[in-house]
């Protein structure tokens, strides 16, 4: 089993165009650690079943042996994903009926139990999860260091760790003076050991600021997510270059004495807040954009983008199936469109709708609920352009 973290865009395209004439299966299995470990694999069961129950009373009888026998054949491998041996708490396959290619991942993030047969693969809860465990920055700041994670797909490692300069002190002038709270006094040893204090603290949070900026240009996380407490996070979010501020999600909780699953937790689940903000703001961009002629709403005005490589980023709602057709050329078009003769219906438009906007480089962000909410007029999808 591969880790979900191999696949790059290409990888992913290439998954995605996958066919095979007696069907694809493809299987998510959510195996919750925490929870009963027989629930996935009764679930898993009930699914399997029940598809290959369906399969047995539809199509022609040649066919539904065929595929009933390729069924039977996978069942033991199937079940495999959701028993305790298996890693990762999300595992997905995807395996061909007709062929011998089998394509298994796991992830430590969870994903919707789903048993799927179709032509190709179902991608879309994979893109989902892509999408939401894209790489993000976790900066860990206190008075002695500064700790630099990246948490993506639910994982999280260590990539650069700052210590926090001895504190010498030079020779101070002794002294007492008044002028402090009554019982305190204020001596210009004091005043020069504060001053430097602070001098030393923001030349230690300009360091990290600069290592920031360095790993979110190499890494290219588009979240980071800075902890310091009160003192510290905001301070360190004033000192990112501007075009990074908008990125910085602030918690003012001292992370750093968290151990290792403490923290992964916790990050995980400020971060899942955030995506879910973060979609909400996304979909009223795309409305705004289409509203104002600078995006794409509805499928029509997308398929018509996509053809023309203009989407920079797609938005669509996986829950809904889109109907359109394809030519020849393979240019998209949408149900209203389809009067044209050389139009063939395409059963699978969704998925042609994905692999263009991958090969044409537009990142892709399925969104369950959009045809049922901001872009309900639009029939859920919608799409950000380059021009």
């Amino acid at each position: 089993m591969a880790a979900i973290e191999e696949l790059d865009d290409k990888a992913l395209l290439e998954l995605s165009g996958r066919t095979d004439a007696a069907g694809v299966l493809s299987v998510y299995v959510n195996a919750d650690p925490g929870g009963d470990r027989n629930a996935a694999a009764i679930d898993l069961k009930n699914r399997y079943r029940e598809l290959r129950r369906r399969v047995a009373e539809e199509g022609p009888a040649e066919r539904r042996r065929e595929v009933v026998a390729a069924l039977d054949r996978l069942g033991p491998e199937v079940e495999e994903l959701a028993t305790p041996i298996e890693s990762g708490r999300g595992r997905i396959a995807f395996a061909a009926l007709g062929d011998d290619w089998v394509v298994r991942l796991d992830s430590q993030m969870p994903v919707p139990n789903r048993v799927v047969l179709d032509d190709g693969p179902f991608v879309h809860p994979l893109l989902e999860l892509l999408d939401e465990g894209r790489p993000a920055g976790v900066v860990l700041v206190s008075s002695d260091d500064a700790r630099l994670l990246e948490w993506r797909l639910g994982r999280l490692r260590q990539v650069s760790q700052l210590e926090q300069e001895d504190l010498e002190a030079p020779h101070e002038r002794a002294g007492q003076i008044g002028g402090g709270p009554a019982g305190q006094y204020n001596t210009p040893m004091r005043e020069q050991r504060k001053a430097r204090e602070r001098a030393w603290a923001q030349r230690f949070l300009d360091r990290v600021a600069e290592t920031v900026t360095n790993l979110t240009e190499e890494r290219r996380w588009e979240r980071i997510l800075v902890s310091g407490g009160d003192q510290w996070a905001e301070i360190l979010a004033g000192k990112l270059p501007e075009p990074l501020r908008d990125r910085v999600i602030r918690d003012t909780r001292v992370l750093a004495g968290l151990d290792d699953p403490g923290l992964l937790a916790a990050v995980t689940e400020r971060l899942h807040a955030e995506h879910t903000a973060s979609e909400r703001r996304l979909l009223e961009q795309v409305l705004d954009a289409g509203l104002s002629k600078k995006g794409a709403l509805g499928l029509s005005q997308v398929a018509g983008a996509l053809n023309e490589g203009r989407v920079a980023h797609l938005v669509y709602d996986p829950e809904v199936r889109y109907v359109g057709s394809v030519d020849a050329d393979g240019t998209l078009y949408a149900d209203t469109e389809t009067g044209v003769r050389r139009h063939t219906p395409e059963p699978r438009l969704n998925e042609r709708l994905v692999e263009r906007a991958l090969a044409t480089g537009a990142r892709v962000s399925p969104i369950e609920g959009a045809g049922a909410g901001v872009l309900g007029d639009a029939g859920g999808i919608g799409a950000l352009l380059r021009w």
